[in-house]
């Protein structure tokens, strides 16, 4: 769940974020044009530009409200993304329009020359003022042009005004006036514009956490089962090894269990039978060696290690050594075609090497035993070459399950746990074993990963 929260809360955090921003951007951008428009306005109303529909064309920009006044010609021009409406404020209508005249002075346009006269009645026109066709009052006089009514200021408003918060620009130059404010209309439509951007944000950030979320999920319950399915395994294969390792060990029991009847029966004066010390020293050195290759596949399973670089050449002559003193009769050879380091637990190099000379030993006796080492492919190889009977090909696919010994092997010849710990050492640092036997040449190759020796150092 925290991997979806976080993201998506961020992810909101960011549209918040921008939403502001863009904001920001519309609020200063309409200042700035303020700024800029009422600069012009300044210099146009000081070159005599006169008010109308051409100066209001001209300073007129998106979210920019104008009203143009001029006091001598009783012209009021209106100005926004609504258009631009000329009217004209008479006397009975001081202050109807932002820009009017302060309390105390004269009506806008109450001395300007065709301004209606003082005593006229409300609404009268100018006298110079020609009739307009199909208007008029009941009366027959020509109607007035009016101001267009401001709608109602209602919350949007005020709350736009308050986002932008900028305030009323006015330029004056004698009896003309420029006064610019924001354009109420055209910022509440840029800012539904953002609201429906930011919706449509946290739809698109809100649909894809729940899509992840529902990925996440089933890469979870998928990582369960699939976790339930490797202890199931695990605990199968743990049942398994058990009976197999009650089995191994039972033999040599019965064996020693004998020979121990046979030693209570005998009599104190009869002489001790030699073959029958011989038996149990060997039975007991066969369980010795059962229970010592369960404890390194013990370990193995236990994933308990330490890699450091190691150089195959090296290992090679060392096991090699090794291998001379415990079979002194044996000829062994070691050929270092190439030699490369590796990552790996010596401990481990060592038994994985050890075993399978040890199969050399048992399974091709009298063979000469040769060791070549060679690099390519980004692996470093260990090669094991014996010239015995070699091994079947029905029995080459099933030789590193535990316990297995081939069909044409004695029981006493081994214990079938060798080639099972060479497996799982290859398997535990990345490597790989494979087998090549025909009668008179077997071959085991054990190939490792070359080391990044840049990483860990050079080899020692």
């Amino acid at each position: 769940m925290k991997r979806v929260v976080v993201p998506a809360t961020l992810a909101f955090a960011v549209l918040v974020c921008a939403a502001v921003g863009v904001w920001l951007a519309i609020a200063r951008g309409v200042a700035a044009t303020a700024a800029a428009q009422g600069q012009l306005a300044g210099e146009l109303l000081a070159a005599n530009v006169p008010i109308g529909d051409d100066l209001a064309r001209t300073l007129l920009r998106p979210g920019l409200h104008l009203f143009l006044i001029d006091r001598s010609k009783a012209l009021v021009f209106d100005a926004s993304t609504g258009g631009i409406h000329q009217v004209q404020a008479g006397a009975d209508e001081p202050g109807a329009l932002p820009g009017a005249a302060p309390p105390g002075a004269a009506p806008l346009g109450a001395d300007a020359p065709g301004a209606p006269p003082a005593d006229a009645p409300p609404g009268a026109p100018p006298p110079d003022a020609p009739p307009r066709a199909g208007s008029g009052q009941p009366d027959g006089r020509p109607q007035r042009p009016r101001p267009p009514q401001a709608r109602p200021q209602g919350p949007l408003d005020s709350l736009v005004l308050y986002l932008v918060h900028m305030p009323p620009l006015t330029v004056e130059r004698g009896s003309r006036i420029v006064r610019i404010t924001p354009d109420i209309r055209q910022l509440e439509f840029w800012l539904g514009l953002e609201a429906l951007g930011f919706a449509a944000g946290v739809v698109l950030v809100g649909g894809l956490g729940a899509a992840r979320a529902l990925a996440i999920g089933r890469a979870e319950r998928a990582a369960l089962e699939a976790r339930i399915d490797e202890r199931r395994e695990a605990a199968e294969r743990y049942q398994r090894f058990l009976a197999e390792t009650g089995h191994e060990l039972r033999t040599p029991l019965t064996v020693l269990t004998g020979y121990v009847d046979i030693l209570r029966g005998r009599a104190p004066e009869e002489p001790l039978d030699e073959r029958i010390v011989e038996g149990m020293h060997a039975e007991a050195a066969r369980m010795r060696i059962l229970v010592e290759k369960m404890m390194t596949l013990a370990r193995l399973e236990a994933h308990v290690g330490v890699p450091r670089l190691l150089d195959i050449a090296t290992a090679a002559r060392e096991a090699a050594q090794t291998l001379r003193r415990r079979y002194p009769e044996r000829k062994v050879a070691v050929t270092a075609h190439e030699t490369a380091s590796i990552v790996i637990d010596a401990d481990d190099y060592a038994a994985a090497l050890g075993n399978v000379l040890e199969n050399a030993v048992k399974y091709a006796p009298g063979s000469p035993i040769e060791i070549e080492t060679t690099v390519g492919k980004g692996c470093a190889t260990t090669a094991i070459i014996d010239h015995g009977p070699g091994i079947l090909a029905s029995d080459q696919l099933a030789i590193f399950e535990r316990f297995n010994r081939g069909h044409k092997r004695g029981f006493g010849e081994g214990l079938g746990l060798g080639l099972a710990i060479v497996k799982r050492i290859v398997d535990r640092w990345n490597g790989s074993v494979d087998c090549e036997s025909e009668p008179g040449h077997t071959i085991f190759r054990l190939s490792f990963p070359l080391a990044d020796e840049e990483n860990y150092g050079l080899a020692r």
